[in-house]
């Protein structure tokens, strides 16, 4: 059982590490009301004691006999969220006196508002809150439920076993099954073969290794040996006594660690062994180590499998590329879940209900089977049925006893108990989102910022930074994906950031955990949205607006998202004027022509979101958003950036991307806080600073397609220079005809658009001072010759040449960029040949589809294919691929009436249907492998390898979300992966 409780421990330190930052700030002058700063000091050392008693109280909460340690651990938060508000108020009051001039302090102190009488009365509500703290920090002692608190509680009840004779009957694995038999019986020349089978939490990853451990052709190994880790808790000298106390080999009590790794490797290389690590899961110095505890650096024919729900793991862990499991079919996920609910198809009940809960399992087998042990442990009841297809999944788990269905989430618990507690406060906060949700991911960042969510440890990181990694470790593990968007050529030149969704079962996870916290209204019958609860993160729509009494709504939300596309100012009024406290709000998609007025009495706002709006100006009560971090104006009808936006000295988010009106922009040089800085696509734009060399903070800058600029001033170019911490500048679409020497003195550059710089001729040598560039992309630049400084380029990655018609030859340097992994010539029409130095790399793809056939032949005949010692048949298969699928776009072309006068437009033509050639270059004659990009007959990109009869998965490349690198993945859907 999840519950709000379960946020406590990352609600406190959040408070007190806001309390620590005023106290810092305001030394001593907060002492003139009622001794406020002792009050604080003393709440502070109260909640930095009481976090560490409550990461073992949230960990230890579960069961019936602990409703008393629930109880506790809410109030507690409630109390830690009552103290920030009051925190809030009082510098509010204080802010609001102090800004005003002396006869504005002099009508204030005769006013109802007058601040400073608030200032006492919260004073006094700071005492009374010190006091109940410290009262309640007792409580654990004084009603005896501490042992609950110090007790140990195992959620990974699964034991080391060999997991023969299971009866278990798997369904849909026998494809998946083959294709691990087949890896398991090759023989590597070089050592121990690891292989991973990675995906999210319930695909059936065990079950599939259990299958495997099972099969009689599995026999041929010696020892079979099953060792499940506890996730999150790589324990070497555990899984090294488990492995041996599975053979002949005697294992003593007192055997030292190295001891233990000695007689592992020892049955690795005299037996032949099949090891299965289960549920592995850790830190990356842990599971490097476990893989070299494992090595043995000799000949073996013993192999290891490891299931896990972790990408990065599987990646550290594996010798060769993970096996990527899928999700079952809907036919498959029926006939499990008919087993468990033991009912076939005819059952009335079944008729209804069956075939929308089977969808929901969406492919995943351990859901199928929980529903069907759900709708079975209460056979025939139609409203249990209907719940199986409605409820929320943690509804149903904490609706039904824990004897009579198989439970669904005991995984999930345990990778949240493992998260960090400031990533466990962002994860929660994502089911603000509705599922299927697409999640804005630069937005997401930008709201945990302002909602103080994100720590940077030892402020040695810029927080959004933070935040990044905080996605990544949710990606990792599946809790969050990415949204994989079509690209056309009409979006080449435009931002395309990346887009995440939140895994359905960890959207129930995250609700369930949140409780109270978080309120999502989509439609006015929404059972919940009567309940007046002091919600602190809400997303509401317009029927809900409209029919709801504004005194039902909760007054001290934090974030605020309207979807209210029907509602009236008035409506969305009302609610803020009950909201004081707001630092989100996100106004996006409302029908209103006007920032409504209570918006204006927000002064703990950092985030406002304004975009679509169909506003032509911004009121000048913006400038006293002192606070705010974050200003979204895309796509609105704006005409003037106003001077005032200079007094927003906090500002470090600058949305117009879209601004069709937008005309001037005053006093951007003033704010130096600047981190991000979007103008992209707004065409009116004519005139820019002359300089903006105060920007020194600046990370991302796009200024693409601001069309009536044919180029920059000479003046503003060479202020980029000081951009000392720009990673990702996009200046697609001027007309340059050489770039200034001084761009390579932006020397944290790591992503650069020049695309449809259709003039530009000449980069300039300094170019190869750009040490840290990782993506570049040049695609349309028909004029460009490149420069052999290329070589210096180390850090390049991603490199983008697609329709440079005039290039005739590329750098020879290419070949030193030894971490080169993509380069796109597509529609390169001149060039003659490929370097042959692009032998030199072990790993790298090539798109080659509308350059001439001299290119494709000789990067056939280059000397990769003499470094591979490729057999004839191989070269023979891969020139009929070739043919085979240039003649598909030759038929197609010819059917839909494509010439090479639609060259612009072809790309997205043939988006799903291309060539790519990739070389594998490892030195071993057993590994060499050149595969083809080909469609299947869905339509879908697999990887073919000429002489074999199977396919692979396709290449994996790092997703990159900016707008300099979004173009390296256009008419490329192997990179979407």
């Amino acid at each position: 059982m999840f519950g709000p409780e379960m946020l406590v421990a990352a609600a406190v330190n959040q408070v007190a590490r806001k309390i620590t930052d005023v106290l810092g700030v305001a030394h001593g002058e907060v002492k003139l009301c009622c001794s406020f700063s002792d009050d604080l000091e003393s709440i502070k050392d109260t909640l930095v004691y009481l976090e560490g008693l409550l990461k073992k109280a949230e960990n230890n909460s579960f069961g019936k006999d602990r409703a008393n340690l629930r109880f506790w651990l809410g109030q507690i938060k409630s109390l830690a969220y009552d103290i920030e508000d009051i925190v809030d108020g009082y510098y509010s009051s204080k802010e609001q006196y102090d800004g005003s001039g002396y006869a504005q302090k002099g009508s204030l102190l005769c006013s109802l508002s007058n601040p400073m009488l608030s200032k006492v009365s919260m004073v006094y509500k700071m005492k009374s809150k010190r006091e109940l703290l410290q009262t309640r920090q007792h409580l654990p002692t004084q009603y005896h439920f501490i042992s609950h608190i110090n007790s140990v509680v195992n959620f990974d009840q699964k034991q080391t076993t060999s997991y023969r004779n299971n009866d278990n009957q798997i369904v849909g694995r026998d494809q998946d099954m083959e294709h691990l038999m087949d890896m398991l019986t090759l023989i590597n020349a070089k050592e121990l073969t690891i292989i991973s089978i990675v995906g999210p939490v319930g695909l059936g990853k065990t079950s599939l290794a259990q299958l495997i451990f099972n099969d009689s052709r599995a026999e041929r190994f010696k020892f079979r040996i099953w060792v499940h880790v506890s996730m999150g808790n790589i324990s070497l000298e555990k899984i090294g006594r488990d492995v041996v106390l599975q053979t002949t080999q005697r294992i003593e009590g007192s055997m030292q660690m190295q001891s233990i790794k000695n007689a592992v490797q020892d049955i690795l290389n005299k037996h032949t062994s099949l090891i299965v690590l289960d549920s592995l899961w850790g830190k990356d110095e842990e599971v490097n180590d476990l893989k070299q505890m494992f090595l043995t650096g000799r000949k073996t024919e013993s192999k290891i499998i490891v299931t896990t729900h972790s990408s990065k793991v599987a990646e550290l862990i594996s010798t060769v590329p993970p096996y990527k499991l899928s999700s079952l079919s809907e036919d498959n996920c029926s006939r499990i879940f008919s087993q468990r609910a033991m009912t076939g198809q005819t059952d009335p009940l079944f008729r209804e209900y069956g075939q929308e809960i089977v969808r929901r399992c969406e492919g995943i087998p351990l859901v199928a089977t929980f529903l069907g042990s759900v709708v079975n442990a209460q056979r025939q009841r139609r409203e249990i049925w209907k719940a199986a297809k409605d409820e929320d999944m943690w509804k149903i788990e904490e609706d039904f006893p824990e004897n009579k269905i198989l439970q669904l989430f005991p995984s999930f618990k345990i990778i949240y108990y493992s998260m960090p507690h400031e990533l466990r406060l962002c994860f929660v906060y994502c089911s603000i989102f509705p599922k299927g949700y697409a999640i804005d991911k630069k937005k997401l960042i930008q709201q945990w910022i302002a909602l103080e969510m994100i720590e940077s440890k030892h402020g040695t990181l810029p927080l959004d930074v933070t935040a990044e990694k905080y996605i990544d470790e949710l990606k990792d593990i599946y809790f969050l994906q990415v949204l994989e968007r079509p690209q056309t050529n009409a979006e080449i030149s435009k931002s395309s950031d990346e887009m995440l969704c939140m895994n359905n079962l960890a959207h129930d996870l995250a609700r369930s955990v949140s409780g109270e916290d978080i309120l999502v209204i989509l439609d006015a019958e929404n059972e919940r949205c009567n309940r007046n609860y002091d919600y602190r993160y809400a997303q509401v729509s317009a029927s809900s607006l409209q029919s709801i009494d504004s005194k039902a709504w909760p007054s001290k939300a934090r974030s605020l998202i309207f979807k209210t596309s029907g509602a009236e100012l008035q409506h969305v009024s009302e609610v803020l004027s009950v909201n004081k406290y707001l630092r989100v709000l996100d106004l996006s998609g409302c029908s209103i022509k006007e920032i409504p007025a209570p918006v204006f009495q927000l002064k703990q706002l950092r985030y406002l979101d304004a975009s679509t709006l169909s506003i032509t100006d911004l009121p000048p009560q913006i400038s006293g958003f002192h606070k705010l971090q974050t200003l979204d104006l895309s796509e609105t009808e704006v005409t003037e950036l106003p001077a005032f936006i200079g007094n927003l000295k906090m500002l470090n988010y600058l949305n117009l991307q879209g601004c069709q009106k937008l005309l001037r922009l005053n006093n951007l040089d003033l704010l130096h806080e600047l981190n991000y800085l979007n103008l992209s696509c707004c065409p009116e734009v004519r005139r820019f600073p002359a300089s903006l060399e105060n920007l020194r903070k600046l990370r991302f800058f796009n200024l693409s397609e601001c069309s009536k600029l044919p180029t920059l001033p000479d003046e503003l170019l060479q202020s980029f220079s000081s951009f000392s911490s720009i990673v990702d500048l996009n200046l697609s679409g001027f007309e340059f005809r050489m770039l200034p020497d001084i761009f390579g003195n932006i020397c944290s550059l790591q992503f650069l658009n020049l695309s449809k710089c259709s003039k530009l001729e000449l980069l300039p040598q300094s170019f190869g001072q750009l040490a840290y560039l990782r993506g570049l992309n040049l695609s349309f630049c028909s004029e460009l010759k490149l420069p052999e400084s290329f070589e210096y380029l180390t850090s390049l990655q991603f490199l983008n040449l697609s329709h440079c018609r005039s290039v005739e030859y590329l750098p020879s340097s290419l070949g030193k960029l030894s971490n080169l992994k993509y380069l796109n010539l597509s529609q390169c029409i001149g060039l003659k040949a490929l370097p042959k130095s692009l032998s030199n790399h072990k790993k790298i793809q090539i798109e080659v589809f509308g350059c001439q056939d001299c290119v494709v032949q000789s990067f056939l005949s280059s000397g990769s294919c003499q470094s591979h010692q490729c057999s004839q048949s191989e070269e023979v298969a891969t020139r009929s691929a070739i043919s085979d699928i240039t003649q598909e776009h030759a038929n197609r072309d010819k059917k839909e009436g494509i010439t090479a006068s639609d060259e612009v437009d072809y790309p997205r033509n043939i988006l799903k249907q291309k060539l790519t050639l990739d070389y594998h270059m490892d030195g071993q004659k057993s590994d060499a492998t050149k595969f083809i990009n080909k469609p299947n007959s869905n339509g879908e990109i697999v990887q073919v390898i000429p002489g074999h009869q199977f396919t692979l998965s396709p290449s994996h490349f790092p997703s990159i979300a900016s707008s300099s690198s979004a173009v390296f993945a256009s008419g490329s859907s192997s990179l979407s992966q």
